[in-house]
């Protein structure tokens, strides 16, 4: 290969980044947030200074917010004057013809959030009214995903939950990837839930160790063909990774199942814990809530069947301290594939 055609394809790998943020616009991210100015959409490359103080809620929306990275160098995002919700949103915007608007191709790096980052399509979670009524007809995952933004990039991030889900990707999220970060702080959920219909997510590399109140650690959520691979997980008291289908609840179908997933590579820490719950749990529901009901009516997807369906999924070369991985895997799914986990000291 001759080094222009070499040199091509190399561009061609290249994101078209999008206009760098003058000075005026990166003052604008960094000036102190007010009763009337707390929040600020972020279009361009913004590359902050050195250890600043973000105290604004950060919203990249729609196509306008495409191919624009964030480059925090350290700088914690921490927002005031707000009442809830989440630190960065990354949102879809709906048209008044009805198509909606995605952001695509966006990274952010370096950067410390205190509470939670949001990715969101169709609707803010699986309930959305938007997002049940599309449930209701055939092609749901398809349109679920269309709509929402995909390829985001989170890059050397930690994330310091404050009660709220550190990161949650709503129905449809695609193509994200995190890595060689940290997910911590507390949580009164989960600490990374993925939402129904959403799939092709890459978590690679990332410390996870989130303090939650009742429940598991990581939610899969009826998503598809994700990829956990050399992560670190510890505060797993309460569960480590579940897979399962959240069968209709606020009415919503849910459609796609958690198939075709890979937790690969991982460390799953314990100290003293005995082992009541499991590291990885492969159809944690299969219709065991009171609200599977709530979807009836309809000839497929969850509104047919309550089960998990967290079939066909690959549990591979894991490491479990202390504790075997007999005990710790649990497989009620079918066609799971789980070889490689061993114990270490």
């Amino acid at each position: 290969m001759n080094k222009i055609l070499f040199s091509l394809l190399l561009m061609s790998c290249v994101p078209a980044w999008s206009a760098v943020c003058n000075s005026a616009q990166i003052d604008e991210i960094i000036a102190p947030a007010t009763a009337q100015n707390h929040s600020v959409e972020v279009q361009c490359t913004a590359h902050l200074p050195h250890n600043s103080t973000v105290s604004k809620r950060l919203y990249f929306s729609g196509s306008q917010a495409s191919d624009v990275a964030l480059h925090c160098n350290g700088s914690t995002i921490a927002p005031t004057h707000t009442q809830g919700g989440d630190s960065v949103v990354i949102r879809s915007v709906q048209h008044a013809n009805g198509q909606w608007s995605r952001p695509e191709n966006i990274a952010l790096n370096a950067c410390r959030v205190h509470g939670s980052v949001r990715i969101l399509g169709m609707g803010a979670n699986g309930e959305a009214e938007k997002v049940k009524l599309s449930s209701q007809q055939q092609g749901h995952t398809e349109r679920a995903q269309a709509a929402a933004p995909r390829a985001i990039h989170l890059n050397n991030m930690t994330i310091i939950g404050q009660n709220r889900v550190p990161l949650y990707l709503a129905p449809g999220v695609n193509g994200v990837r995190v890595s060689g970060s940290r997910i911590t702080g507390k949580s009164s959920s989960v600490a990374i839930y993925l939402d129904a219909e959403s799939g092709n997510n890459h978590f690679t590399h990332n410390t996870i160790d989130t303090q939650t109140a009742s429940r598991e650690l990581i939610a899969i959520d009826g998503s598809a063909n994700n990829v956990f691979e050399n992560n670190r997980f510890s505060s797993l008291n309460r569960g480590g990774i579940y897979f399962y289908r959240n069968c209709g609840e606020g009415g919503t179908i849910r459609h796609q199942t958690p198939s075709g997933n890979t937790v690969r590579n991982n460390v799953f820490f314990y100290r003293k814990y005995n082992g009541k719950l499991p590291a990885v749990w492969l159809g944690a529901r299969n219709g065991n809530r009171s609200y599977c009901e709530a979807d009836s009516g309809y000839a497929f997807g969850s509104s047919s069947d309550n089960r998990d369906f967290a079939d066909n999924n690959l549990i591979e070369n894991n490491k479990i301290h202390k504790l075997s991985p007999q005990k710790m895997l649990r497989d009620h799914g079918n066609g799971n594939r789980i070889v490689g986990n061993v114990t270490v000291n």
